[in-house]
């Protein structure tokens, strides 16, 4: 049918989630949807439960999001990975429109980079800051390997993604070295601290000071849709002559 399939239902075990039908209509074991998944999968129902910052999506049937008995890709989407979200989501839905997609966001799925259940962090972000680009992007990027499956997981273990991703996807690792390195040398890529005073910021900033996270209508996916060229390097440095008078971004 299709590769990815509900143990249940591989297992031929229906009754595990079905009780003899009544009337013509489907009888489940437990009272409704949610309640019947739980008694697998209650570590969702906790994670959904306990979430400083909840996905209201995740707070109804598990089947609005999943198919109960197949899928053809992992987690059990009713659609895909991506059209699942894009669903409700249809300002994100919209950026597909532009010329230049960040694979994660419309090709391997948004779960890569957001909790689909619940999380501790804005926009359901796994981690926050720059932390989440750096995951794949940072000097340090460290998948680890997963062969039995042929597949690489991230974010300690909880995003899988297949064994030639970084290949396939060309994906770019950042020469950084102290926090400085991008786009050129000694350029940093976080907040720049006051000399004079260490826990003041002097010029805030961050991979989102210069990138979309999702699509831009130009390579690089610089912010605004600007193209890679010094009139965007001039939208934070003024005077040429002196690269380190700065503004704020979008300042």
């Amino acid at each position: 049918m299709t590769k990815f399939l509900h143990a249940p239902f591989e297992a031929k075990s229906c009754e595990t989630c079905h009780a003899p039908m009544k009337d013509g209509k489907v009888v489940l074991t437990q009272t409704d949807v949610k309640a019947l998944c739980v008694t697998c999968h209650d570590d969702k129902a906790k994670l959904i439960e306990t979430a400083k910052v909840p996905h209201p999506g995740a707070m109804g049937d598990c089947t609005d999001c999943h198919s109960p008995h197949a899928s053809r890709q992992p987690g059990l989407p009713k659609t895909d990975s991506v059209s699942i979200c894009l669903g409700c989501h249809s300002d994100i839905d919209d950026l597909q429109k532009k010329a230049v997609h960040h694979q994660p966001a419309f090709v391997e799925g948004c779960s890569v980079c957001h909790m689909p259940h619940g999380g501790d962090n804005d926009h359901l972000l796994r981690v926050k800051g720059n932390a989440l680009c750096l995951e794949c992007h940072g000097p340090d990027s460290a998948p680890q390997k997963d062969e039995a499956d042929h597949l690489l997981t991230l974010f300690n273990g909880t995003v899988k993604l297949p064994e030639d991703y970084y290949q396939k996807n060309k994906v770019a690792i950042l020469p950084l070295r102290f926090g400085l390195g991008h786009p050129v040398d000694y350029h940093p890529v976080s907040d720049v601290m006051d000399p004079t005073n260490q826990s003041k910021v002097k010029t805030p900033l961050s991979c989102l000071s210069c990138h979309q996270p999702h699509a831009s209508a130009q390579a690089d996916l610089l912010v605004n849709d600007q193209a890679n060229n010094m009139a965007f390097c001039d939208t934070c440095h003024k005077n040429r002559l002196n690269m380190e008078q700065t503004t704020s971004p979008g300042k």
